[in-house]
């Protein structure tokens, strides 16, 4: 379990670095961008076998049927649902190089528009909320599969920096980073408040303690750090703002 977590968390952290390193996209091959065949083919084979260890390590823990799944079941609909996550991470991958090709005096043409709409929305909420999904599964899954002993305040803390380094990375490679973009982000934050409150919610039902679910803990810390970045972020943006902007910015929070 805990190779598969760290696993996880530093491809989330590499996929954010290798998009904010200039040399990655200047070093071409077959006309694409190295960082670009990295989230193509490398990140998300290395983030599936992370997923596997983890899944692995749960199913043969011993059973006490607190809910009635079957883990076959689970694992199948979990599959389903990355590869809907794959089928987004393509599509960003081949509308990210055809605007990179586009003219940019061709960015008011129906052709532009088009590929702007998988390059954004389209691919990036595929990708977040599928990667959630799967994520809320395993928490579930892991009910009936609890750990013997409770875990130690080492695992904690390690389950704590990984989830948090999960958490930012997700934030960072999402959301656009100096504006809200007409609630571009909103959907998504309101999304993993959702996901963190279902969490949360399951846990206060069954009156049962993170302390002896360690992946439901790692998951429950990824959607606090992601919903914490995502606030600290527009906060830091509001401070910056003038007067009528600050107001257009909580404009565009609010509306509908």
């Amino acid at each position: 379990m805990t190779a598969g977590l760290i696993i996880i968390a530093i491809i989330g952290l590499l996929a954010v670095l290798s998009h904010r390193r200039t040399r990655f996209e200047q070093k071409v091959f077959r006309h694409v961008p190295v960082n670009e065949w990295l989230t193509l083919i490398v990140f998300p084979l290395l983030m599936f076998i992370g997923w596997a260890l983890v899944v692995k390590n749960i199913i043969l823990r011993p059973s006490i049927n607190l809910i009635s799944i079957d883990d076959f079941d689970f694992t199948i609909v979990m599959m389903i649902f990355m590869m809907y996550a794959f089928v987004g991470n393509s599509l960003h991958f081949t509308s990210k190089i055809i605007w990179r090709y586009l003219p940019e005096k061709d960015n008011h043409k129906m052709v532009y528009r088009v590929n702007e709409m998988f390059h954004g929305r389209l691919s990036h909420y595929l990708v977040y909320v599928t990667i959630s999904i799967v994520l809320l599964l395993m928490a579930i899954i892991e009910l009936n599969h609890p750990v013997i002993a409770r875990i130690s305040d080492w695992l904690g803390l390690f389950l704590l920096i990984v989830g948090v380094v999960f958490g930012f990375s997700s934030a960072k490679a999402i959301f656009y980073t100096n504006q809200w973009f007409g609630g571009y982000n909103k959907p998504l934050s309101i999304f993993a408040s959702i996901a963190l409150i279902i969490l949360v919610a399951i846990f206060k039902t069954f009156q049962i303690s993170f302390y002896y679910y360690p992946v439901s803990f790692f998951i429950l810390v990824i959607n606090v750090s992601f919903l914490g970045s995502f606030f600290m972020r527009q906060f830091l943006i509001f401070t910056r703002l003038n007067n009528k902007h600050k107001l257009r910015f909580l404009q565009k929070i609010f509306s509908a």
